[in-house]
């Protein structure tokens, strides 16, 4: 029990450093599994919205390695906007680890609306019909395999 939860002096009962890791690397893994479907499918709404909810997690994976609590990244204006947790793991450093261009981070921008208003959930059959306001996914793939292939190791370190 030791290893789960720690008691403040003056408090709650808090998770400990084990708790949370196991916690963040569950998420990881979570991210890990989204991807990889992502990958296999080519219907593209449904490979956005994976690619979209596996973003979201290996960047609330990341942040949370970097100290930010879970019950802050639940809530707005984290939530589900990928733009908001990426600007996130930016400030806390994320681009030690990864190149970030601005072009990426426009990219990660309309993705992240279009992703935030379910588009890629409910894909509206007139904008997938005529490729109208749709954004581009290229980086923003390229950018989640770079995840996909090393946050795991990154988010392990102590």
């Amino acid at each position: 029990m030791a290893r789960v939860i720690t008691e403040k002096l003056s408090g709650p009962m808090q998770p400990s450093e084990y708790t949370l890791r196991v916690h963040r690397v569950g998420m990881c893994g979570y991210a890990r599994e989204f991807f990889e479907i992502a990958k296999k499918t080519r219907v593209s709404p449904v490979k956005y919205y994976l690619l979209g909810h596996a973003l979201e997690l290996y960047l609330k994976s990341f942040l949370m390695k970097q100290g930010v609590p879970l019950s802050t990244l639940k809530k707005k204006p984290y939530s589900h906007n990928i733009s908001r947790l990426l600007a996130e793991a930016k400030a806390k450093g994320i681009e030690r680890h990864f190149r970030i261009s601005p072009e990426l981070v426009t990219d990660i921008d309309e993705f992240s609306s279009f992703y935030a208003a379910k588009g890629y959930e409910y894909f509206p059959i007139v904008v997938w019909m005529f490729r109208r306001h749709v954004p581009k996914a290229d980086r923003v793939s390229a950018f989640a395999t770079r995840l996909h292939m090393r946050l795991p190791e990154i988010i392990q370190e102590d």
